[in-house]
């Protein structure tokens, strides 16, 4: 009996830190996201407008990569339409192309946009950010919410699952947020504007990673600045 009970104590004491490693694991920040974008308007003739999107984003600590789902058919009438033939781009061409940003120790953003029909990788000054789709934040493109603002704030419900949601009142929008902790993204976004005539909804879901991150398939692509585009 004695061994028995030291055997189940020694087993207990080895297992203790495979607990904690696959626990460590467990809650690491999804590496993967795709997320989905909904807005609608109202205009004064009563036409509702609408516009939807979808975006893969696949997130290391160091690195973000934004890539808009466009389905192949539009791919190949966009590129169809264009002549190619080195720098003689208008950014035109690029609209929708992959976005890479990187963030160094000091938190210093590298933001190059990715040309797959040319094979370029065009550098983004920060004064043409706004060119590309990108604000400069990066903690919330990286989590699509600013977990810090979130530790100020309390949530109105926990699911069982760890869900939390926040009610957020921001000038005369109102805003509802659930924050998913262990996998550090925003899973939904929902906000609507008092008078009820325009309204946004964000909504992500964990997807797998590839085996290859697109950033590593870049060997041959050529470097080209932003500005070039703009001749």
């Amino acid at each position: 009996m004695k061994k028995t009970g030291f055997n189940l104590l020694l087993r207990s004491i080895v297992l203790l830190p495979l607990f904690t490693i696959a626990n460590h694991i467990l809650a690491a920040p999804a590496d993967a996201l795709r997320v989905e974008y909904h807005q609608w308007k109202l205009g004064k003739d009563g036409v509702r407008q609408e516009m939807s999107y979808s975006e893969l984003l696949y997130r290391q600590p160091d690195s973000l990569w934004i890539e808009r789902e466009v389905p192949e058919a539009a791919q190949r009438s966009s590129h169809d339409e264009h002549h190619h033939g080195g720098l003689g781009h208008k950014h035109d061409d690029v609209t929708g192309a992959p976005l890479w940003i990187v963030r160094d120790t000091q938190g210093k953003l590298d933001v190059k946009l990715v040309d797959r029909h040319e094979k370029r990788v065009i550098e983004i000054a920060e004064a043409y950010y706004a060119n590309v789709g990108f604000d400069g934040h990066w903690v919330e493109s990286w989590n699509l919410a600013d977990p810090e603002s979130l530790k100020k704030l309390k949530p109105t419900t926990v699911s069982e699952n760890g869900l939390e949601t926040y009610e957020i009142q921001r000038g005369n929008q109102q805003i509802t947020l659930v924050w998913n902790p262990k996998g550090q993204y925003a899973k939904t976004i929902t906000a609507k504007d008092s008078k009820g005539l325009s309204g946004r909804t964000i909504k992500a879901s964990e997807i797998t990673s590839p085996k290859t991150l697109p950033w590593a398939q870049l060997g041959n692509y050529l470097s080209r600045d932003y500005s070039d585009l703009l001749d």
